[in-house]
């Protein structure tokens, strides 16, 4: 009867310590989260939601544009190790951020408006990254 006990009260103590469907773990690493492909890192832009200005931010890499994002929206790439020279564009301005991405590492950017007339991107952490792409609308993705 006690080792009954004992195997009982095991068996709820490792429930209690797994996180449920709704934890903030699953909601930012849930198993439907792609990772980046071999050799590769991916590079999420996200968009969160605007409110009331909704003029597109374009997004170039090395002066190529990559996509524009209104309204809370994403777009992966799906980039080799090396430097990239991003720019975030807004109606009348661009800012520049430079970066190294490594094999295997997921980033997250967040483009943003930035006045008068500008926009910036800011990177951050995975768990609200993750959150971000999770809410939001895929635009595309880029390989």
């Amino acid at each position: 009867m006690n080792k009954l006990l004992v195997a009982l009260a095991l068996a709820l103590s490792a429930t209690a310590c797994t996180p449920g469907p709704g934890s903030e773990w699953q909601k930012s690493y849930g198993k439907t989260f792609y990772e980046p492909k071999e050799g590769m890192a991916a590079l999420y832009i996200i968009r969160d939601d605007p409110g009331q200005d909704v003029t597109p931010i374009h997004i170039s890499s090395s002066r190529s544009p990559v996509g524009s994002l209104v309204g809370l929206s994403w777009m992966r790439l799906d980039l080799p190790p090396s430097l990239y020279d991003l720019r975030a564009y807004g109606a009348q301005g661009n800012t520049e951020l430079v970066i190294t991405v490594n094999a295997g590492e997921s980033r997250f950017l967040l483009a943003e408006p930035k006045p008068p007339g500008n926009a910036q991107l800011v990177e951050i952490s995975q768990v609200p990254g993750r959150a971000l792409v999770r809410k939001g609308q895929a635009v595309a993705t880029y390989q």
